[in-house]
């Protein structure tokens, strides 16, 4: 299906957001870029319990918007998470402290703090559960790589001292009453009739979310039940109403699995059949479940009853949602979320459970539309036949001209159909309308294809998926849609490190760009906050305190290959990275550097895993076209 053919519809009488002209010559990839840093994005996304309105947050502030597209914003700003209540009333987080609840008119009715920020609301009946990070606690890549706000001065750190916690709250009532998990941080939760069922890890820092457990926690005894235990990964924990079931998503890193039932009368944990690449789900009633998540290039949702799949629906576009992945609110069988396609920017939309007929209500970024480029899925084989997929994205269909690559995150991540696929500095369009050939592969490792493809990069990173991405660009060239003496390469976070990893394997790229990019897995192991969690996964438990695990790390670290590299290769970083240190840029540099290979180290102050500040995206994008030549 292509992004035409999705039934996709925008009320003409919907109102539009802030002009703002689109570029006058729309080939200038400077001038797109500097379009889409206007692209209002609605996240935290909260369907009314009556299904006739939806709240969200745009641009720090809260807005109820009718199903017309009509917005409501609503006062005070600072605004981070958008819940109803279940008798319509509206829980907003302001500010990373405050919880508030605002009456039918919108007025504000309550208020609570709670110590450290707000990660969650979960409410339920006349309660609220909030997850909460004490602060100076650590956040991974997908937010940022930084450190929770912590004024102290100095700075102390001791094991276990700064955790994610549980509090609950009466509405009406200010005082928050933790929930204690002894010794345990909480990285994902949900809250039912007086219990938490939590997902925890004994380590509080990131690296412990690959070490997780799926607990149940009473508020009233205080009794913390453990459920399951897994090597992979585990989110969305869901209570089923009655209290007899449970479910969970498990899957590798940046979750995007299999569903998990767990009987919480016997014990049994089994999972659902033939459903995979889930991202979200939620209970209807004490039988069925609601799901979406990722389903190759594109999406998928459907229903579950009594533990098999009823019904599914697929879709060509992207979903948002939490940590970037597709995410519902649903009231009934209505569900809410923010919609996009190729064609299409992001809005919010609304569409039934079974159909997934995704409609936009609301017009926030009609007049960026008209930046859509020619976008395709292509499908080529791996080295041992597997296939492998990805995206094209080119002005035109017959267009052809310089081919840049840019590798996801994860690597257990995935480019999906969007109007302007974001990581990499939201590049991709711009590039395109360059002139270049963008190509998004998606090598083994990625999500969308099952746990079998993901997991087919453990113990291979930085081989077997690099190998996938390089015959991608053969059968570009081998097709005539580019020209293989005009090749590039770029991508952020573990997409960085496959750019460095790739100039070390070939010569064929004229230009790179490591973007927060890992070049040595052997310091990654006791520098980064992941470390301890994601390494031993990914490289299938190689021990940097063993002569053959620190040999088998090196073997895939850049740094140690300089030698063979030679590609003029420009490194970006935030100095603020926690994920991906600053350090591991400077070791890329002087290794470089000492080969004779043309390089250029840019470091952004106060900049995380990912560059926020508008200033530095748009210097960034600078610097990334003009060492790409494709201008």
């Amino acid at each position: 299906m292509t992004p035409a053919d999705m039934p996709i519809g925008v009320p003409a009488d919907a109102p539009a957001g802030p002009a703002r002209p689109a570029p006058a010559d729309a080939r200038d990839p400077l001038d797109v870029h500097a379009a889409l840093a206007g692209l209002r994005y609605p996240e935290s996304v909260a369907l009314h319990p009556d299904g006739d309105r939806v709240a969200c947050v745009i641009d720090g502030v809260a807005n109820v918007a009718a199903l017309d597209g009509t917005l409501t914003p609503l006062p005070g700003g600072e605004h981070a998470l958008t819940r109803w209540l279940p008798d319509g009333r509206l829980l907003l987080a302001s500010g990373p402290h405050t919880l508030q609840v605002l009456d039918a008119e919108l007025r504000p009715a309550w208020q609570a703090e709670v110590d450290g920020e707000i990660e969650d609301l979960v409410p339920d009946g006349g309660t609220v559960l909030v997850r909460h990070a004490d602060p100076g606690s650590e956040r991974d890549g997908s937010h940022l790589g930084l450190r929770v706000h912590d004024p102290s001065d100095p700075f102390v750190r001791t094991p276990g001292g700064r955790l994610r916690r549980l509090s609950w709250l009466q509405i009406g009532d200010d005082r928050p009453r933790e929930i204690v998990l002894p010794g345990l941080t909480a990285w994902d939760a949900d809250w039912r009739d007086g219990r938490a069922l939590a997902v925890t890890s004994a380590d509080e820092t990131p690296a412990g979310y690959y070490r997780p457990r799926l607990d149940l926690a009473d508020a009233r005894t205080g009794e913390v039940r453990t459920l399951y235990h897994t090597p992979w990964q585990l989110s969305r924990p869901r209570l089923a109403p009655g209290g007899r079931a449970a479910a969970v998503v498990e899957g590798l890193s940046i979750v995007s699995g299999r569903v998990m039932l767990a009987d919480l009368v016997t014990g049994d944990v089994r999972p659902i059949p033939d459903l995979d690449d889930v991202t979200d789900l939620g209970w209807l009633d004490d039988r069925t479940l609601w799901f979406t998540g990722w389903s190759g290039t594109g999406v998928h949702g459907g229903v579950i009853e009594d533990g098999r799949v009823a019904g599914r629906w697929t879709a060509w576009g992207t979903l948002g949602g939490r940590d970037g992945q597709p995410s519902l609110s649903v009231s009934g069988r209505l569900a809410a979320a923010t919609w996009e396609t190729a064609e299409r920017p992001p809005e919010l939309a609304v569409a039934s459970l079974e159909g997934g007929d995704w409609r936009q209500i609301t017009t926030l970024n009609a007049d960026l539309a008209p930046l859509a480029v020619h976008q395709e899925e292509i499908t080529w084989s791996g080295h041992d036949g597997l296939p492998v997929s990805g995206l094209l994205l080119r002005a035109g269909p017959a267009r052809t001209g310089p081919l840049v690559v840019i590798a996801h995150g994860g690597p257990t991540w995935l480019w999906s159909s969007a109007f302007a696929p974001a990581e990499s500095n939201q590049l991709a369009l711009p590039l395109a309308h360059a002139g270049a050939t963008v190509l998004l592969p998606n090598p083994r490792g990625s999500s969308g294809r099952g746990q079998a493809y993901a997991r087919a990069v453990i113990g291979l990173a930085g081989d077997a998926d690099l190998t996938d991405v390089l015959r991608g660009v053969d059968h570009l060239v081998a097709s005539g849609v580019a020209d293989g003496e005009n090749v590039s390469i770029m991508g952020l976070s573990y997409g960085g490190y496959l750019s460095a990893q790739a100039v070390t394997r070939t010569g064929r790229f004229r230009a790179a760009v490591v973007m927060s990019g890992v070049s040595d897995w052997l310091s990654f192991a006791t520098a980064s906050n992941l470390a301890g969690g994601f390494d031993p996964l990914y490289h299938a438990g190689a021990d940097p305190a063993t002569p053959e695990g620190r040999e088998a790390l090196a073997a895939r670290s850049p740094v140690y290959h300089a030698a063979r590299a030679a590609t003029p290769t420009l490194i970006l970083h935030g100095d603020q990275d926690r994920t991906t240190p600053l350090g591991q840029a400077e070791q890329l540099y002087r290794a470089w550097s000492a080969a004779g290979v043309r390089t250029e180290l840019v470091v952004y102050p106060r900049e995380g895993h990912e560059l926020v500040e508008p200033a530095h995206r748009a210097d960034a994008a600078r610097r990334v076209i003009s060492w790409l030549g494709v201008t």
